[in-house]
Order: structure tokens, then sequence, then C-alpha cells
């Protein structure tokens, strides 16, 4: 089952491939539905179940790790964005003062 799925996604991405761009938001649509969706995630659950939960791999471990990673890195990222440029900012004054910094 999950083989015939991933056989659909590639040859949809190869359909899509061989299309020109104005084709390509129709063929989406129709192809991008809530049942097909639905079917090609239970798949690739369904595959990787059998492929490595099944089978006592260590691989569910390291996904949950990086995912998390990612999530985490993700999450943060407008905090770090939010900070970096504060400090340019307070570089700039600081640099427009002769080395002062300019308190607010």
């Amino acid at each position: 089952m999950s083989e015939c799925v991933s056989e659909m996604a590639f040859s949809g991405l190869r359909g899509l491939a061989s299309m020109k761009l104005k084709d390509v938001p129709s063929f989406v649509k129709s192809s991008v539905t809530r049942e097909n969706m639905t079917k090609q995630t239970w798949g690739f659950v369904s595959n990787y179940n059998e492929k490595y939960v099944k089978t006592g791999s260590i691989r569910p471990l390291n996904d949950v790790m990086i995912s998390v990673f990612f999530l985490s890195y993700a999450v943060g990222w407008p905090t770090e964005i939010r900070h970096l440029r504060h400090a340019e900012e307070a570089a700039k004054h600081t640099n427009k003062n002769g080395g002062e910094k300019k308190h607010h």
C-alpha cells in the first residue's frame, strides 16, 4: 500500500515536471484534495510504522529529536531576529554619538 502511495507521489511529480506553467495550478487543485492528502498521509504513517517502529529501529527516536530541534529553532527564531535588530540599532546609535551609547 505505501509503495503505491509513494509511486503516486513520484508519478505526480514527474507529471508536474513535464507540464507548462499555466497548467500547474489546475493540476495542483485537482490532485491536492483532502481525500488524496489523507490517503497519502495514512500511507506514509503505515509504511513508517512497518519499516521502523515494528522492527525496533532507533530511527523514530532520531526523527523525534531532530524534529524537536527544528521546531524549537523555528519558534525561537523571531526572538533572535528581534534581539539582533535591537543590537544593530544600538550599535548604529553608538557609532553616531562618537562611541557614547545613547540611552532612551
